[in-house]
């Protein structure tokens, strides 16, 4: 019998069984409301890392998605397969659907993704103790953000 992975499980899976673990996520409207995105090895087809978009559009003109739910296997850290989804992602959507602003709530710090060329919000704007937001576009900085920022998502 081929092992299943179940991405996310060894962070979000709160030592509950397997099969519970599947179920709450099968259900979890907030897994629903986004589009999963996932990178799978070339050659073995594995899968070594995904996300979730949000729309965020704050108003009808402005293109605004927020990225969610990174998860990597362990075994697969460190090897950059998050950061490689999160930047193709970034780029199908600037060219796709000229979306030029993203957030992303980080709970591991902020270094991968200052790495990518996220920012984080300064702290006056942070509306969470254990969670950064920070910001990411290649036409703005984070002073022209005329929008209320996004809540956890």
């Amino acid at each position: 019998m081929e092992a299943i992975y179940m991405m996310g499980y060894d962070v979000w899976g709160d030592n509950m069984p397997a099969n519970e673990y599947i179920s709450m996520c099968q259900n979890s409207g907030k897994y629903k409301q986004g589009q999963w995105h996932v990178l799978e090895e070339t050659d073995t087809k594995k899968l070594v890392s995904s996300l979730i978009v949000y729309e965020l559009n704050p108003s009808e003109n402005l293109i605004v998605r927020g990225i969610g739910s990174i998860a990597t296997p362990i075994s697969e850290r460190k090897k950059g397969y998050a950061s490689l989804l999160i930047q193709k992602v970034i780029n199908d959507l600037e060219q796709r659907m000229n979306c030029t602003d993203f957030f992303l709530y980080s709970d591991i710090g902020a270094e991968l993704y200052e790495k990518l060329n996220f920012k984080k919000l300064p702290s006056m704007k942070q509306k969470y103790k254990d969670s950064i937001c920070m910001y990411y576009s290649k036409e703005k900085d984070m002073e022209s953000i005329s929008f209320e920022i996004p809540n956890y998502f």
